[in-house]
């Protein structure tokens, strides 16, 4: 018998008809996770469950697709990728770089920034959450208890760290910008223990915790990963707005 992830829920008490992307299609996201009810799937898709004019899908498909665009080969594809349309951002490119002209939607203002950053983050752990139970990388003992509270019922506060690449030298399969998925182990610089948890997508590296933790925890974790880093990343960022993620990837300008 199925059981949702997020709601805990089997098929006595809620349906598992609609198939639900563990990354939006929007982003290039072609997998399912089959233990996702109907109610779970279509709220982060839903702009009600942020109080906002944008779903927590659409905050993350506002910052990726972005990225997205800079890092797609058109020669190197056989996927049709569509325009993305943007709520707070004029695309242009040129000679191969992204410029982007801010429209009068996306507001600088502390209210703005830190409710867009909150729905963003939501969305990471969204989407992580669901790639470790598609890809098979749930840990039986580890409580998972914080991501599904903060995620999908808006509870509490969680940190994502975002780590800034010291080169322009990003390793992406030849579909992967096109074809997205998440990746938690290709590369040796990715840290994680039964804490803590780093993923790579479209050539960011991001890490957060997973399950409980304390400040000392929170520490070692930090020193830990920054050392395996040392060679490859020149700092370190708590996520607190938009601005903090390099969406536009300059580091290859």
């Amino acid at each position: 018998m199925k059981k949702c992830i997020w709601c805990l829920k089997d098929e006595s008490r809620v349906t598992f008809l609609t198939k639900a992307h563990t990354i939006p299609k929007s982003l290039g996201g072609d997998n399912y996770c089959k233990n996702i009810c109907d109610d779970c799937n279509s709220y982060f898709g839903n702009r009600e469950s942020t109080s906002t004019n944008y779903s927590i899908e659409e905050a993350l498909k506002e910052a990726f697709n972005i990225s997205r665009k800079r890092l797609i080969i058109p020669k190197r594809t056989k996927r049709k990728v569509g325009r993305f349309k943007s709520k707070f951002f004029e695309i242009k490119e040129k000679n191969g770089k992204i410029k982007l002209n801010i429209k009068p939607s996306f507001k600088f203002t502390p209210g703005f920034q830190s409710k867009l950053c909150r729905n963003f983050k939501r969305g990471l752990y969204k989407m992580t959450y669901e790639e470790l139970h598609r890809q098979n990388k749930i840990e039986d003992n580890i409580d998972y208890k914080i991501i599904r509270e903060f995620a999908r019922y808006n509870y509490g506060d969680l940190p994502v760290f975002y780590f800034h690449r010291s080169f322009g030298a990003i390793m992406l399969m030849r579909e992967e910008p096109a074809k997205t998925i998440i990746y938690f182990d290709r590369m040796k610089y990715l840290f994680s223990n039964k804490k803590f948890i780093e993923i790579e997508f479209l050539g960011h590296v991001f890490g957060f915790p997973i399950t409980e933790f304390n400040e000392i925890e929170l520490k070692e974790y930090l020193n830990k990963s920054q050392a395996q880093k040392k060679d490859l990343f020149k700092s370190i960022n708590l996520i607190e707005k938009m601005t903090d993620v390099d969406i536009t990837l300059s580091v290859l300008d």
